[in-house]
């Protein structure tokens, strides 16, 4: 009776697991239809201060940022060993090269990859890819000569015309997040 017991255990695990593996195909097959250029605008959204100050500060933190839109421009790809994104910003804090930056991540493990290469001035000290259901990001980290950083997030929520995006660049201090918000039309 115990052997029974065992040998359908163990072919009920082995039914079952085909199922779990068809379900995390399907979640990565949503990446190729990611896969092509986007180009749109993005506008100053405001700033979010990351620290809880009792009393607040008598000087607080004032946006001086300029709320014109200005452009952006990806592309998300697939390369052999992982995915890629060109990253291209016209304007603020984060704004890039002319020619943007490339960002090579390797294998995804639980939605996330670590970056392999870069083609980018400045190149980051370091960057992650997360991908999720509808929704890549990217995080990097930037330094300085003068031993000061920035971090800036990427983060590209797909609809069925394109793309809905986030920046933020977090400060040297870690203190206060700044956002840019807008949208993107996939290229045809």
């Amino acid at each position: 009776m115990m052997l029974r017991r065992r040998a359908l255990t163990s072919g009920a695990a082995f039914l079952v697991a085909p199922t779990f593996g068809r379900a995390a195909v399907a979640q990565v097959t949503d990446w190729p239809g990611w896969i092509g250029s986007y180009t749109g605008a993005v506008r100053f959204y405001r700033s979010i201060p990351l620290e809880d100050i009792v009393p607040p500060p008598q000087n607080p933190n004032v946006d001086f940022d300029d709320r014109a839109p200005f452009g952006i421009q990806f592309a998300v790809g697939a390369t052999e060993g992982g995915g890629m994104v060109w990253l291209r910003i016209d304007g603020g804090p984060m704004q890039t090269a002319e020619r943007g930056e490339t960002l090579r991540f390797g294998l995804l493990v639980d939605g996330v990859a670590l970056l392999t290469s870069a083609d980018a001035r400045p190149a980051p000290r370091s960057a992650n890819l997360t991908v999720r259901p509808n929704q890549l990001s990217t995080e990097a980290l930037f330094a300085h000569a003068d031993g000061s950083f920035w971090r800036r997030h990427f983060t590209a929520n797909f609809t069925p015309a394109g793309a809905d995006v986030i920046l933020w660049v977090f400060d040297a201090a870690g203190t206060r997040a700044r956002t840019w918000r807008g949208s993107a039309v996939k290229a045809r």
